[in-house]
Order: structure tokens, then C-alpha cells, then sequence
């Protein structure tokens, strides 16, 4: 059996970094606005010509066929609350890459999560 936390780290660095792909296309691309049908199709061929926003769409959709693979390795309730660890790739991610500032609650919560996520890992 493979092991569940190297998967779930993996799942989970690709879901964040798509994340922060996508804020990096958007902040590229600004506003969206979606006041007419129209605007969607206008949307989309931003999507496909800006390439942070096409490869972070590539990379989320990847994530959810590793995670149909997860799914069928491992329990649900073990390996759903291990994708905790996303919250946390991406308050650090956004700190590094997109300059976000993390205030005290912000590590306070990371820190919970990471606790968290090693009580779930624990076997006694």
C-alpha cells in the first residue's frame, strides 16, 4: 500500500500551487465582470491566453484525478481531513509568492492545522 501522507502532500502542493496560479493570472488579468452571457465566452479566451490562469486550471484539474486515485487507495475519513494541509501550503505560498502579509491569528491557525493534521497521523 502506498503511503497516504506522501500522496496526500503531493495532492495537496498541487491543489495550493494551482491556487496560487490563478491569483497570479487574475491579477494579470484584473476585474472579471460577468454582466452578460457574453462576458463568459470572453472570460474563457482570457483563461486560455493567460498562461498562470491555463496552467493553474491544468494543475487543479490534475489534483482531481489524483485524488479519484486517493480515493480508491485509502479511507475517506483519514485522507479527506489530511487536505488540511492545503490551507497551509497556501497561506505560505501566499506569503512568498504573492506578498501577502499573515497576521497573528494566521499562524495561530497554521499552527493548529499542523497540529491537527499530525494527531490524525499519530498511531499509538
Amino acid at each position: 500500500m502506498q503511503n497516504i501522507f506522501l500522496w496526500i502532500l503531493l495532492y495537496t502542493l498541487i491543489l495550493a500551487l494551482s491556487q496560487i496560479l490563478l491569483k497570479v493570472g487574475l491579477n494579470n488579468l484584473g476585474h472579471l465582470s460577468f454582466q452578460s452571457p457574453g462576458d463568459i465566452a470572453h472570460i474563457a479566451w482570457a483563461v486560455l491566453k493567460d498562461p498562470p490562469l491555463l496552467i493553474g486550471t491544468f494543475m487543479m484539474a490534475s489534483s482531481y484525478f489524483l485524488w479519484l486515485a486517493i480515493l480508491s487507495w485509502f479511507k475517506l475519513s483519514l485522507a479527506y481531513p489530511l487536505t488540511a494541509m492545503g490551507f497551509v501550503f497556501v497561506a505560505v505560498f501566499s506569503y512568498f509568492i504573492l506578498g501577502e502579509k499573515l497576521l497573528f491569528f494566521n499562524y495561530f491557525g497554521i499552527g493548529l492545522i499542523t497540529v491537527g493534521v499530525f494527531i490524525l497521523l499519530y498511531k499509538p
